[in-house]
């Protein structure tokens, strides 16, 4: 049943492309339809063939998804074929919300599944689960050897329905059980949103389906408490959503703008993107963040902010993912994704960075570490609503170019270790504390001791020069195990200083006219 399954998988996603291709090409030249169906006759002989002389069995499933898979490989990195299992999480990662416990768990540095942190007004923190337990096993199944997403597999469930999971937690001598019933569960994408002294910071790490109304409501509640500017984080983050970042720019501007515009081969998949509502985010100056890893969705709020002159964008280049992907659903569950157009943004820029889809498809992968992201391309220049020059060539050129620093070997050595985990599970294991604790010398003396029996090799100068980092980060891991990541982040963005000298711009500059004067200034310069 498997292989005749994978068969007619293999069957309908040929039918699929030579359906497409052969009604788009069939205007051109009629033979190009033909020759498409002589391939599609080979292709099922070399099946029938194998099938009937192969030395060994053959694996259907494992063989029909492989010659997909090199099919798709020969076009953009972004076209594939998801399995029941991808297409299903692409899913509910999309949607926002799933039926499940509500924390996030690691399979890292440990035989089980650690909880890393513990999401506020969920079932997990109703049963008064804590960063640092460890599941050891789940409905009487040990979680010894289980990869995270196993651990999801088991751990997410219908709304209502109830788990049984089996924690160790340091200080207890005894294991226990605790049983949870499971329930929708908000996969929050702006996880931070509180002022830092009269400035309103919103972090965003994704564009999903709630994105728009928690930024609304973060912003509303922001203004509430009386703000005098607005700094939106959306460095490292992936994208999402084309429909959530248009809501997203649509509570920037007026209706009836021009968010994005897709174009592409085929006219069905060409098509422009306006505000639709008259609320307008304004009256304060807007700073957003982007870096080399703020992608797709995130390009879109962040260029579109840009080219209508709504926000000073600052920090490094971004990634340059500005190509559509369309999904199509295939029988037994599986699911298409298909590159069908790009995103150009009202300047006229096209978001996409050619460059980076070549080196995808030859490495794999981008090594973000490696890129420049500090040069602005003035062979390519384009002009914003209000006559500023802004910049093509893919991805987002920063109004101004904040590079951020990079941890020493030592600290990496640290921080790839999860050295400041377990020590701050151990530490809340014994000591109470409150929101104004602090890291005196002796706790700091008992973490570099931690750092020594790790073989972790370091000079006095080192650890004299990484000190500050060293101390903040360990404060901000005690304060989030303690009192949730929000609390840990107000702390740990003290030793970020791309972010601390974006916050400098504001105490600097009381309006955006004065900031994009003084970032005409510094490219003149």
């Amino acid at each position: 049943m498997k292989k005749k399954q994978a068969v007619i998988l293999a069957i309908v996603v040929i039918l699929i492309f030579g359906f497409m291709i052969g009604r788009v090409g069939y205007a051109k030249a009629e033979n190009t339809q033909g020759s498409l169906y002589d391939y599609m006759k080979l292709f099922t002989d070399i099946i029938t063939k194998l099938n009937q002389a192969h030395v060994e069995e053959i694996d259907a499933e494992e063989l029909f998804e492989s010659a997909i898979n090199g099919m798709l490989d020969s076009l953009d990195p972004y076209t594939s074929l998801l399995t029941p299992e991808e297409f299903a999480d692409l899913q509910t990662s999309t949607k926002g919300e799933f039926g499940g416990l509500g924390i996030h768990i690691s399979s890292e540095d440990s035989d089980y599944i650690t909880v890393i942190s513990v999401i506020e007004a969920t079932p997990a923190y109703k049963a008064n689960l804590m960063a640092g337990d460890e599941i050891i096993a789940v409905n009487g199944m040990s979680t010894e050897g289980w990869t995270s997403t196993k651990a999801v597999e088991h751990l997410r469930g219908p709304k209502g329905s109830e788990v049984t999971i089996t924690i160790k937690r340091e200080g207890l001598a005894q294991n226990f059980d605790v049983v949870i019933k499971r329930d929708k569960v908000k996969m929050d994408s702006v996880p931070y949103a509180y002022k830092i002294g009269d400035i309103g910071y919103i972090r965003i790490t994704n564009f999903n389906a709630s994105t728009g109304v928690d930024l609304h409501n973060a912003m509303v509640d922001l203004e509430k408490q009386g703000i005098k500017g607005l700094l939106i984080d959306v460095r490292s983050n992936p994208g999402g959503l084309l429909s959530t970042a248009i809501e997203t720019v649509d509570q920037f501007l007026p209706k009836n703008k021009l968010v994005v515009e897709t174009k592409g081969r085929i006219a069905t998949f060409n098509r422009k993107f306006y505000t639709k509502d008259n609320y307008a985010f304004e009256g304060i100056p807007i700073i957003v963040m982007v870096n080399q890893a703020s992608a797709s969705a995130a390009e879109i709020f962040s260029g579109s902010l840009q080219d209508w002159d709504k926000a000073l964008i600052v920090g490094q280049n971004s990634f340059g993912k500005g190509s559509v992907q369309q999904l199509f659903p295939l029988p037994m569950n599986y699911g298409l994704k298909i590159t069908t157009s790009k995103y150009y943004i009202e300047s006229g820029r096209c978001i996409h960075n050619d460059a980076n889809e070549d080196a995808i498809k030859k490495n794999g992968r981008i090594d973000l570490t490696k890129k420049s992201p500090h040069v602005k391309d003035s062979t390519v220049v384009f002009y914003t609503v209000a006559g500023r020059e802004v910049y093509g060539g893919g991805g987002i050129t920063p109004d101004i170019i904040i590079v951020q620093d990079t941890l020493n070997s030592f600290e990496l050595d640290v921080r790839r270790n999860n050295l400041f985990f377990p020590f701050a599970v151990d530490f809340l294991s014994k000591v109470e504390i409150d929101k104004n604790f602090y890291v005196d010398d002796e706790l700091f003396d008992d973490f570099v001791e931690s750092i020594i029996e790790k073989d972790i090799e370091f000079t006095e100068e080192e650890l004299a020069d990484s000190e500050p980092w060293l101390r903040n980060a360990l404060e901000a891991q005690i304060i989030s195990n303690k009192f949730g990541l929000q609390e840990g982040n107000k702390i740990s963005i003290r030793q970020d200083p791309q972010l601390q000298a974006a916050l400098g711009l504001f105490e600097q500059y009381g309006s955006l006219k004065e900031m994009f004067a003084h970032a005409d200034d510094v490219a003149n310069e």
